[in-house]
């Protein structure tokens, strides 16, 4: 299945210029934390690995983005008390996705397809958010795609730490040349 809030090609051009130097920094940081880890990744690997996370971000953003405007704009056409007390607890539940522990509720496929078929039912179609509106790259993405970024360097940084033990025991074909001929 595809994804709805897949972010496009003119999209992706603008996000390498705001936070393509921010991914190569990230990456040679990492490359200079571990210089004695042997990681078998070099620059262009981790550099692009941490793009693709931008290109996530970018995705869970539109998403967000979209739910938001659904929210805001069901809420003003809803006329009905059941379909505003459902509104509500959709926008509850929205509002409390973030908290931890045992409370914690997702916003997931359900949710979503439930806030569509609302909005589809409510709300004029000329006034209907959509799926395909473009990326805003905004003071709030920018926060939401740095932190984002920030921890896949962390996951990175963590699977190399832990991958040391594994890679330290093994050898290269190439320094031994014996081994080749085998």
């Amino acid at each position: 299945m595809k994804n709805p809030f897949s972010v496009t090609e003119s999209e992706y051009v603008v996000l390498n210029e705001k936070f393509g130097d921010l991914a190569n920094f990230q990456a040679w940081q990492l490359l200079k934390k571990n210089t004695k880890n042997n990681h078998t990744n070099d620059f262009e690997d981790i550099a692009q690995e941490l793009r693709m996370h931008l290109l996530i971000a970018g995705s869970y953003y539109k998403r967000q983005v979209y739910i938001e405007r659904c929210l805001r704009i069901a809420k003003k056409y809803a006329k009905d008390q059941f379909v505003r007390y459902v509104l509500n607890s959709l926008c509850e539940l929205w509002a409390n996705r973030k908290r931890h522990g045992a409370n914690r509720q997702k916003f997931g496929p359900f949710q979503e397809k439930m806030l569509d078929k609302i909005v589809r039912t409510v709300v004029p179609r000329k006034y209907r958010p959509s799926k395909k509106s473009p990326l805003q790259i905004d003071a709030k993405f920018a926060t939401y795609c740095k932190a984002i970024a920030w921890n896949c360097q962390k996951t990175l940084g963590k699977k190399i730490t832990r991958e040391k033990p594994i890679r330290a025991g093994s050898i290269s074909l190439s320094e031994y040349e014996y081994f080749a001929y085998i």
